[in-house]
């Protein structure tokens, strides 16, 4: 019976491959003759093409134009036409405000003017219009032709998409049987040489040593049963003394559970959530970051000021020369002439006024060399420092150059230590001839030298500062690019999962779904609170220059009272008013976070509290806890005692047990089933062998083959698809943009349409007396008359102009009231997801599939893999 059993299983364990090679190769079989069937035989309801057609098909698509090529070459044109036309409205809209702008002036020449403006406006306003509906239409039917272009793509996607499912379908199960396959022939031998062969020369040893192990486990028993009756004796008295001392530990540890420890557990939570919470980093790291570039502009300025006031000290040195070289010219010229006058006139006067010059000379020399000196070294001071500095750099690079000969010592680097021990030698010698030639020993030198080492150490505060305030952004910054990380991982997973519910509806991948848009949202929730505190700031910034502009307005007016101070002020009040609503408002966006970033300092304290009441809780439990101990140690002992005696007693009547039950259902049936196994197992390896070389290996060779096929023409069509949806997208915002250029070229006609009005005001408030007025010291009054005639044909020619655009402006609106409603239809879009959904559904309606004489040949082909697997699975049942 044993050995019935046995070969069972090796016949259940390898049902499995068998059965699925041979749906294999009837799946296969019919998938090759369906692909071969599509490009002969007409269906129902579609003329799919076969795989290998869509290959052929995507080859030549790069050759030719598509529909979508066409498509968004149309698109483009309009596109530009739009850009054209809306610079057309714009200007309807700039002439538009210029003439609301215009002065209700009642000269004859200006009102004529500007009411001929106005008219030449209106005829612009409407060829605007004209134009803008044009140009609608047409990109209503550039969106038609891309949407079919784009439901071209999609059907030819589901279709090389399903003919890429079943041939993976195909290949997988394929595999599945190879592996299948494999792992039965792999298992047989393993279990021939590790259980069959040592079973049959283990099994008459092993009936021999269980009689022995009999006896001896019967002897032992009495012994041990004895030992356990004692054990639960002394077991009873020590649990007594133990009882009264676990009450009052049960209490206290009822009372941690129950109260203290979630207690506890709350506070630590509600201050690591406030602590850990990305948007309270973020708002700590940009409030850090705007302190920081605060005090870098500070330091920024100090700088600034501290070099300008060295600089000014030596301006004032330079000034100094100069000074000083135009009065030792002055001093000279002098001289000159007082030594002419001497030369001609040698009195004492004379000589008297050519010593004083001499003098006046002398000091002039005297007080340019000192002024020299000054503006030299302070140059040569800045000089020094330049040394300095290069000195530092050169020592800095002798260094790295020692040690990276230290480090190897190759001919490479030992030339770069020569060069930079060169280097800085020269540098040393540079500081020693800067060192030499700098002087310090007046008052102005050592200003300038004070100053200038302020500026420098102000420049380094200032670049620290900088620094400091860089990095403070870069973790801000950090921060956010995190989220938005966060985000973008989150969508992708998402697209993912959407991805695999598409191709496989289960239960667990639409729980994926939900989890990744679950994710998604939290995510965009924590970069939209980011985003959300951006413009909480900026609002504040904004509320603040407002502010600034509301006093600086306030003080003009109260400076000055005037209407234009008076309207300025009002302009201001405003601007800060709506600066300020929009600081609330951006403001509360961000409350519950910043109440959050506000409440730590409390958390803190509530969280501290908690822990004192947990660890003297602690304490007083560990307090029970040791005066339990004695009596808890010996109860221990006395249980674990009974434990152990217990144990004996029940392994030893288990061991009892099992062997006998060993020996009568294993030992002994295993010695007469081993021959038989072994025999068994051989006939069983050689057929799976063969099955593996002439069944299952070709079919998936043929299977990858087909799947590879599948795959390029997937591609192909998922490329066109997203071409034809990008060409779509770009038709339908063209729409968009069309319908507002009609809505604005509309608005601005109507514009044009209200000033008529104004126009025909203004020649109505014509005061024709002005120019009587101004003519009356013209002796020419035949000339004045003649003008005055002229502007009123003018006007006259205008009004007849303003009353007939009103008459076909009423006919206009009664046309526009019985032809508004006709309007061309939008582009229809559709999502590529929502046109899947259509076709599955067009699918359930559709006629069933009729096909023709290669059916039969898949049946036939199908009912022969099926006897040949019948008859080696009915050679399987005979061992």
């Amino acid at each position: 019976m044993q050995n019935n059993k046995m070969h069972f299983k090796m016949y259940k364990s390898g049902k499995n491959w068998m059965v699925a090679g041979l749906m294999t190769t009837a799946v296969l079989a019919g998938l090759t003759l369906s692909n071969t069937n599509n490009t002969t035989v007409a269906h129902a309801d579609t003329n799919a093409a076969p795989i290998a057609a869509n290959k052929d098909a995507a080859a030549t698509t790069d050759a030719q134009q598509t529909p979508a090529d066409k498509a968004k070459a149309d698109v483009d044109a309009t596109s530009n036409k739009i850009a054209s036309a809306t610079n057309d409205v714009n200007d309807v809209k700039n002439n538009n405000n210029t003439n609301k702008a215009a002065a209700n002036t009642t000269d004859p020449k200006q009102a004529t003017s500007e009411a001929a403006n106005i008219l030449d406006n209106h005829k612009k306003a409407n060829d605007a219009v004209n134009n803008a509906n044009s140009i609608l239409d047409q990109a209503k039917k550039d969106a038609n032709t891309a949407n079919d272009a784009y439901n071209k793509a999609q059907e030819n996607v589901n279709k090389t998409g399903n003919d890429l499912d079943e041939a993976t379908a195909v290949q997988k199960a394929a595999q599945e049987s190879y592996d299948d396959n494999q792992k039965a022939l792999s298992d047989a031998k393993t279990d021939m040489d590790k259980n069959i062969k040592p079973a049959k020369d283990a099994a008459d040893k092993a009936y021999n040593d269980q009689v022995a192990y009999q006896n001896q486990l019967e002897q032992g028993l009495n012994t041990f049963s004895n030992a356990l009756n004692n054990a639960k004796n002394a077991a009873e008295a020590a649990q007594k003394k133990v009882n009264d001392t676990n009450k009052a530990i049960s209490d206290a540890q009822t009372d941690m559970d129950k109260n203290i420890k979630p207690a506890k557990d709350n506070a630590d939570k509600a201050y690591n959530d406030a602590v850990n919470d990305q948007d309270v980093k973020y708002f700590d790291a940009k409030n850090a970051a705007k302190a920081d570039q605060d005090a870098a502009t500070k330091a920024a300025n100090k700088a600034e000021a501290s070099a300008k006031a060295a600089n000014d000290l030596k301006d004032a040195a330079s000034k100094a020369v100069n000074d000083a070289q135009a009065a030792l010219d002055n001093a000279n010229h002098q001289l000159r002439r007082d030594l002419s006058a001497y030369r001609h006139n040698a009195t004492h006067e004379n000589a008297v006024a050519v010593n004083n010059s001499k003098a006046a000379v002398n000091d002039a020399q005297a007080k340019l060399d000192a002024a020299n000196h000054n503006l030299d070294n302070m140059n040569n001071y800045d000089t020094l420092k330049n040394a300095k500095s290069a000195e530092d750099a050169a020592t800095k690079a002798l260094e790295d150059a020692n040690a990276a000969v230290a480090q190897d010592n190759s001919e490479y680097n030992q030339e770069a230590q020569a060069a930079a021990q060169k280097a800085f030698d020269k540098a040393t010698d540079d500081r020693l001839a800067a060192e030499k030639a700098f002087t310090n020993d007046n008052d102005a030198i050592a200003k300038y030298v004070a100053d200038k080492d302020a500026a420098d150490a102000d420049k380094n505060a200032s670049d620290q500062a900088t620094s400091k305030a860089t990095a403070s952004a870069k973790v801000a910054n950090d921060i956010k690019d995190a989220a938005q990380t966060a985000v973008a991982n989150a969508n992708h997973q998402l697209q993912r999962d959407l991805s695999a519910y598409r191709h496989n509806s289960t239960h667990e991948n639409a729980v994926a779904v939900n989890n990744s848009k679950a994710a998604a949202n939290a995510a965009q929730s924590v970069l939209d609170t980011m985003n959300n505190y951006d413009a909480y700031l900026a609002a504040k910034d904004d509320e603040d220059a407002k502010l600034n502009a509301l006093q600086n307005a306030q003080a003009a007016e109260a400076n000055e009272s005037n209407d234009w101070n008076e309207e300025a002020l009002a302009a201001a009040q405003r601007d800060y008013d709506a600066a300020q609503s929009n600081e609330v408002a951006e403001k509360a966006k961000v409350a519950d976070k910043l109440n959050l970033a506000n409440s730590r300092d409390a958390l803190k304290a509530a969280k501290d509290a908690a822990d004192k009441a947990y660890n003297d809780q602690v304490d007083y439990l560990n307090e029970l806890n040791d005066g339990l101990t004695g009596f808890q140690k010996d109860l221990d002992a006395k249980n674990q005692a009974v434990k152990d005696a217990q144990k004996k007693v029940d392994d030893t009547n288990k061991a009892i047990s099992d062997a006998q039950t060993d020996r009568d259902k294993n030992i002994k049936p295993a010695k007469d089933a081993a021959d038989k196994a072994y025999n068994d197992q051989v006939d069983y390896i050689n057929m799976v062998q063969d099955h593996l070389n002439n069944v299952t290996g070709p079919q998936l060779e043929a299977a990858k083959k087909a799947t590879a096929d599948a795959t390029k023409a997937h591609d192909d069509a998922v490329n066109e698809e997203t071409k034809a949806h990008d060409v779509l997208a770009a038709a339908n915002d063209n729409v968009t943009k069309a319908q507002k250029l009609v809505d604005d070229a509309k608005s601005a006609q109507s514009d044009a349409e209200a000033l008529v009005e104004k126009a025909d005001e203004l020649l109505h408030n014509i005061d024709w007396s002005k120019i009587n007025n101004n003519s009356k010291s013209d002796d020419n009054n035949s000339d004045v008359q003649k003008q005055i005639d002229d502007l009123k044909n003018r006007v006259s020619s205008v009004e007849q102009q303003i009353a007939a655009l009103k008459n076909n402006s009423a006919s206009n609106s009664a046309v526009a009231s019985n032809t508004a409603a006709t309007v061309a239809p939008a582009a229809v879009t559709m999502t590529r997801a929502e046109y899947k959904n259509a076709q599955n559904n067009a699918a359930k309606n559709a006629l069933p599939q009729t096909g023709n004489e290669n059916s039969a040949a898949v049946m036939a082909l199908g009912a022969v893999s099926a006897m040949l697997g019948l008859g080696m699975v009915a050679k399987k049942r005979e061992f």
